[in-house]
């Protein structure tokens, strides 16, 4: 790479990180002015800005397409309209190779919004929904193990996931009797809260005796007092809020697969949408927004971030409804808006 290369490379890197961080700031001010709402009991003020800090990589991770475009628009565009790109150009630099040191620097980019949506994010959110659900019930305890612990009566209930349809999954339940010993354990591969009731599938159950036990396979368990509903909305997690290897596990459940496959291509497709992002603010930069003010760069980059995700999000949605392969259905969108980058590209070259 050489300076030209890192020059440009430095340019939009910078711009579009400290765009994510004035868009980051101001989701997490909004969020927070959003969650005094729900104070009381045990979630304080303080409670509500802990638990806003661990959500801000998933914010981050939804907004961070949005700072690439606007980021990329307002460096180069500053530089574009300051002749830097010009004498550039001058030095017998093409449009082309431009074009490339700056996708260069989005897979630096890529690489970064994979590592926070993949790794820092999920487990971040598990974080902040089992802070709140504890400082609002005082039911759920925080511990260290995997998923969610909760007790009723002698029951203890350890929850793997919590989802926005009533389902929960990776359920166990321990039984104890009246001398603190485990008398039975019951392991689900998921529930769903129906009629009033928990409804328990795929179960193995386990009784104890003084030398033995016995195990029981049930495809279906009803039983009572597994979550109390209300705490469903604070701890329950959006598909789409998943890492990619947790939706790859659950989109081989029979139970809304095509949710699940939907959801797991749209992680896989995600990333390369950086590259998108540039491929349509370069058009704008070398074309008629050259000489455009900050103000108008701005306003392009917000509406076409915002275009670029409802288009997503409907076209998504729309192929299930009509059902579309989960992989075309995915890759559709970002596909089309790939293509028109790329068509408006290869008219100023």
């Amino acid at each position: 790479m050489n300076i030209v290369d890192r020059y440009l490379a430095r340019a939009v890197i910078s711009g579009s990180m400290l765009a994510f961080l004035v868009l980051l700031s101001l989701a997490g001010f909004f969020t927070f002015i959003d969650q005094l709402g729900d104070l009381k009991g045990d979630y304080t003020a303080l409670k509500a800005l802990e638990y806003v800090v661990y959500l801000l990589p998933r914010k981050g991770y939804e907004l961070f397409h949005t700072s690439i475009l606007l980021g990329t628009l307002l460096s180069l565009g500053s530089m574009s309209s300051n002749s830097e790109l010009t004498v550039i150009r001058s030095a017998g630099v093409s449009i082309s190779r431009i074009s490339w040191a700056v996708m260069k620097a989005g897979i630096v980019l890529m690489i970064f919004g994979v590592l926070l949506g993949e790794v820092v994010a999920p487990q971040s959110e598990q974080r902040a929904q089992k802070l709140k659900a504890a400082a609002l019930t005082g039911s759920t305890s925080l511990h260290k193990g995997k998923g969610i612990w909760s007790r009723n009566n002698r029951d203890f209930i350890q929850i793997g996931q919590v989802f926005t349809d009533a389902r929960l999954t990776d359920v166990t339940i321990f039984q104890f009797d009246d001398e603190h010993s485990m008398s039975r354990t019951v392991k689900a591969a998921s529930a769903r809260y129906e009629n009033e009731k928990w409804l328990l599938y795929d179960v193995t159950e386990t009784k104890f005796n003084k030398n033995s036990f016995i195990q029981k396979k049930h495809e279906q368990l009803s039983w009572e007092g597994l979550l109390q509903p209300e705490m469903l909305d604070t701890l329950s997690v959006k598909v789409q809020n998943l890492s990619m290897l947790s939706l790859y596990r659950l989109r081989q459940s029979q139970q809304n697969a095509s949710t699940y496959e939907l959801a797991f291509w749209m992680k896989v497709i995600k990333p390369f949408s950086v590259m998108i992002m540039l491929l349509i603010a370069l058009p704008f930069v070398f074309g008629s927004m050259r000489s455009s003010s900050v103000g108008q760069r701005l306003l392009i980059g917000v509406l076409l971030g915002l275009g670029f995700h409802m288009f997503n999000q409907a076209l998504n949605h729309i192929g299930i409804g009509f059902g579309l392969n989960a992989i075309i259905s995915a890759i559709l969108p970002s596909v089309l808006f790939a293509l028109a980058g790329l068509y408006a590209l290869r008219r100023i070259f």
